[in-house]
């Protein structure tokens, strides 16, 4: 008998609830982004697709992004974000400035 093991990690949900009206943007993620090859998601990003934990930021990047395919999607708008998610996910703590530069995301 033959067995193989496969580890696979998965990322932590990024939102609270689904509600089917989230406004996504699709952009692509600066080199300066990534570290170890992988952009988290639960990051605040600018509009040059950097890491902006602060008052730039224009959207919570939704999936981790590898930088093999720096394609990525960002919550803009009418969604219910888990901050405590984003912050473990990331690595980061969210800045106040952060979400208040996204008023129409609620963190929870």
């Amino acid at each position: 008998m033959k067995f193989e093991a496969t580890s696979i990690n998965t990322q932590l949900e990024i939102l609270k609830r689904k509600l089917g009206g989230e406004l996504t943007s699709p952009i692509t993620i600066a080199d300066a982004a990534f570290t170890n090859g992988v952009c988290k998601a639960g990051n605040p990003i600018a509009v040059d697709g950097t890491v902006a934990n602060d008052a730039t930021a224009i959207g919570i990047l939704w999936n981790d992004v590898t930088d093999d395919n720096p394609n990525g999607a960002i919550i803009r708008a009418f969604a219910c974000v888990n901050e405590d998610n984003c912050n473990a996910n990331a690595d980061i703590t969210l800045a106040t400035a952060a979400k208040d530069a996204l008023p129409l995301i609620v963190f929870d």
